[in-house]
């Protein structure tokens, strides 16, 4: 047998026999355990054995709405190259993760979806993620109880992927990411919902923001929501955005009545080459017109994608006019309508977009 998945119900959870089960599959030398219990709102959990902490077969641990307990001994899961825990409750220690991680000397792929703690358990308000074998980590806390306060710190110097939705920690610590390649990033830092206001009297979550961002820096690849550019925007008015002098392709989502975010956020990506636009139409009154060019547009950016424009809607078509006026080196423009019934070459907006002054006499318009 090389892998074993259970998958269990309410009927099932205070079972006996299942812990037996995993116990067994475990000591007969399986690679793949997947262990799923099932969605409640009672503090209830089936627990899995200790055996699942020392196995030199596993390759790969999925636990999803179970408990794990704090082991007695030292973690060996020696083979381990993946570990996805998902609303895994954690009992007795707060550095239990800490102590599984240090026991996988070959781990390559984290998954850490941390559970709403409607219950007076204690869900890790500490996570320390230290590995230097790491290459991938995924890391979605969106959820808690108000008042409790979190921390997160990850120090992995091989780490080429990190995907970070955080909403909770008031601290959050990044050391060593040398090697990261991409982010994707989807958190306020705890700006908005049961943290701090960015104020300018608030050096604390000033700083956190700031090195965050220092630290995820050498990126080059990046992915990152609206919300987390409404933080960066604030945080602009405190101090300067770190600078992402490797950063080639971004794609970010924007509404249309902040599209000045965005060009506060691209003055900080001097070498960006290709931009990805999720467009999202808004209600909300537009803000200050896009008079500001970032270093980018006069100097690297070559490939524009917008997608979900919407015809004959105004900020969308004055966000392209922009690219088109001020983006000196750029080939291709591509637009993704949502009605592309209406968007061929014989429609008024194609013919709208042939009126647009192009400072790139080389760029070519792709309408999708």
């Amino acid at each position: 047998m090389r892998m074993f998945k259970i998958k269990y119900d309410e009927y099932t959870y205070d079972d006996d026999r299942l812990a037996g089960w995993v116990s067994t599959a475990v000591n007969r030398g399986i690679k793949h355990l997947d262990a799923k219990g099932f969605e409640t709102d009672m503090c209830m959990r089936e627990f899995m054995p200790l055996d699942i902490y020392k196995s030199n077969t596993l390759l790969s641990l999925v636990l999803v709405t179970v408990g794990i307990v704090n082991p007695e001994f030292v973690v060996s899961l020696p083979c381990l190259k993946i570990l996805h825990l998902e609303d895994v409750w954690y009992f007795d220690d707060p550095l239990i993760m800490e102590k599984v991680i240090s026991g996988c000397p070959v781990l390559e792929d984290l998954v850490l979806i941390r559970p709403f703690d409607f219950c007076d358990v204690d869900v890790l308000q500490f996570l320390r993620v230290r590995s230097r074998s790491l290459k991938s980590f995924r890391l979605t806390f969106e959820y808690s109880n108000a008042g409790a306060c979190y921390s997160v710190e990850i120090d992995a110097p091989r780490l080429e992927y990190l995907n970070f939705n955080d909403d909770n920690s008031d601290m959050v610590i990044v050391k060593n990411l040398t090697s990261l390649l991409m982010i994707d990033i989807d958190t306020e830092f705890n700006v908005k919902f049961g943290g701090s206001p960015l104020e300018p009297g608030d050096l604390s979550k000033r700083d956190t923001i700031r090195d965050f961002i220092t630290g995820v820096s050498s990126v080059r690849h990046m992915i990152i929501s609206q919300r987390t550019l409404e933080v960066l925007y604030r945080y602009s008015k405190l101090g300067p955005i770190p600078k992402f002098d490797n950063l080639y392709r971004l794609q970010a989502a924007i509404s249309g009545s902040l599209l000045q975010l965005l060009l506060v956020f691209l003055e900080s990506c001097p070498n960006l080459e290709n931009l990805i636009l999720d467009f999202v139409v808004s209600t909300e009154p537009e803000q200050a017109g896009l008079d500001y060019v970032p270093q980018c547009l006069l100097s690297s950016l070559e490939s524009v994608e917008i997608r979900e424009l919407v015809i004959g809607e105004e900020t969308g078509m004055k966000l392209v006019k922009y690219f088109l006026k001020n983006s000196v080196v750029l080939r291709k423009l591509t637009l993704h309508f949502k009605d592309s019934s209406m968007a061929n070459q014989d429609s008024d907006i194609f013919k709208e977009l042939h009126t647009f002054t192009k400072r790139s006499r080389c760029c070519e318009v792709i309408i999708h």
